[in-house]
């Protein structure tokens, strides 16, 4: 999610269930902006030097690296794309994966961007 939405109320309670998700998904190493956990590693886009934070980020059972947003419907959703587009790549050149957690509503909207940008990305509704 981009960043300007994780001062909302609403994001630390999915970010919340995401984690619990994770962890009984046997991740290990996990990372989110949340209380008492570390926070994932700044990333910087080549093209135009955004910087993109991942909701979370987390080692899988075979220590593969793994990055997982939660989406959000936006009015603009050029800074998403990047975002996704970075991470998916990331996920790929690092035999990893990369999940969007999909609260409810947003299935349609998240499915248009992924589709029509091409990202490769795991959907998981939530």
């Amino acid at each position: 999610m981009l960043k300007e939405f994780r001062n909302d109320e609403k994001y630390d309670t999915v970010l919340n269930r995401v984690l619990e998700k994770l962890e009984k998904s046997g991740f290990e190493s996990i990372r989110a902006d949340f209380p008492e956990m570390e926070k994932p590693a700044r990333l910087v886009g080549q093209s135009n030097e955004d910087i993109f934070i991942p909701d979370a980020t987390a080692l899988s059972k075979n220590g593969n690296k793994a990055y997982f947003e939660i989406s959000r419907k936006v009015d603009e959703p050029n800074k998403l794309v990047n975002k996704w587009k970075l991470l998916s790549t990331l996920a790929d050149l690092k035999n990893g994966v990369f999940k969007i957690f999909v609260p409810h509503g947003s299935m349609r909207f998240t499915q248009e961007i992924v589709n029509r940008y091409n990202i490769k990305a795991d959907l998981v509704k939530i």
